[in-house]
Formats: C-alpha cells, sequence, structure tokens
C-alpha cells in the first residue's frame, strides 16, 4: 500500500496508526487484509472469532467487524453498536460514534463480540443483519 503522495492516503495512514493499530496492540490482533486503490484503503486484523476491518473511503475512516474467516464484513460498528446499550443518540434518533469511540467500543465489547461471531451464534447474528438491512430500508419507503 504505497499511495503516499495522495492527501487522503496519508490521512488514512494517520488515523490508521492512531486508532487500528491501537486496537490490534490492546487486543492482540493478528493482521490480516491489506488493499488499496483509488480512493481507498483497507486494512483488517482479527482474533479467535471476530475481525476487524477499519476502511478509508474518499476520506472517511471507519470501522467495520466481522467473522475471522470473512474477507468482508458483516457490518459497521455504528450499526453493530445499535445493538447494546446507546453510547450517544442524535436528535434523529441515529447513534454517530467517532473513530476513538468505535474503537472503545470494540475493546468494550470484544468478548460480547467473540460470542456473537462463534460459530454456534453466527448464524442468529446475519439473521440479525439481514432484518436490520431490511428495516433500514423500510424507512426509505414509507417516507415516500
Amino acid at each position: 500500500m504505497t499511495d503516499l503522495g495522495n492527501p487522503g492516503y496519508v490521512s488514512f495512514l494517520e488515523q490508521k496508526q492512531k486508532h487500528f493499530d491501537r486496537l490490534c496492540r490492546n487486543l492482540r490482533l493478528e493482521a490480516g487484509l491489506r488493499e488499496s486503490g483509488n480512493g481507498y484503503a483497507i486494512v483488517s486484523a482479527g482474533a479467535d472469532d471476530v475481525r476487524v476491518f477499519f476502511d478509508h473511503e474518499r476520506g472517511l475512516c471507519a470501522f467495520a467487524v466481522g467473522a475471522f474467516a470473512d474477507v468482508k464484513p458483516l457490518c459497521g460498528v455504528e450499526e453493530l453498536a445499535s445493538r447494546f446499550p446507546r453510547i450517544r443518540v442524535m436528535p434523529e434518533g441515529h447513534q454517530r460514534i467517532d473513530l476513538e469511540e468505535q474503537r472503545q467500543f470494540l475493546e468494550a465489547r470484544w468478548s460480547a463480540l467473540q460470542v456473537m461471531f462463534s460459530p454456534d451464534h453466527i448464524t442468529e447474528t446475519m439473521a440479525w443483519r439481514r432484518a436490520a438491512a431490511v428495516a433500514h430500508m423500510e424507512k426509505f419507503s414509507r417516507k415516500q
């Protein structure tokens, strides 16, 4: 991954070091996928049953999670955080958590995430994700 002439990529590297690399050290995660292209970059690391992804697309960085064996995340950390007591809720009812809060959420909920992505519970976690996606799309169809 080398695109140091791109200011967005430099920002990604800074955010990665500050948030993702710290998470990897704190949870002793094993490095995985590293990929970059025109306007995006993604890295991952995991342990046991969970893989954490950190991606950068068009200047925005975010954490996402999936099963350890997955090469793509199941969902973003902001969405996943909705299954737990809210950190903060915006007036329109959405929860927005910054990168530091996403990292803290992952560290604080690591044991629960291991259960959610374990072979015994991954099917229900995937069912929750499908239901959440349907509910999200229904919000748009009701507004018309």
